[in-house]
């Protein structure tokens, strides 16, 4: 399971990934739908850079079938 700084974590960079204005991160889907990133047994942060700005996408392990949900983006402006 998630410890505390990994939803710490989760909880500061979706608002950034998932209501943000530059870039847009997909909701993670698979198995069970879309996924609560908080209550999977697993996470992983990626760091991605586009026009010198970083930002840090989650992906999240399926709590069905256990595989890992690649992050999707879009760039809104």
């Amino acid at each position: 399971m998630l410890i505390p700084e990994e939803k710490l974590l989760i909880g500061v960079f979706s608002e950034q990934v998932f209501s943000g204005d530059f870039l847009r991160q997909a909701r993670p889907f698979c198995c069970s739908g879309v996924i609560d990133l908080y209550s999977v047994p697993m996470v992983r942060f990626i760091d991605i850079f586009i026009e010198g700005r970083e930002f840090t996408l989650i992906e999240p392990m399926c709590p069905v079938c256990g595989k890992w949900v690649k992050a999707y983006y879009s760039i809104i402006s």
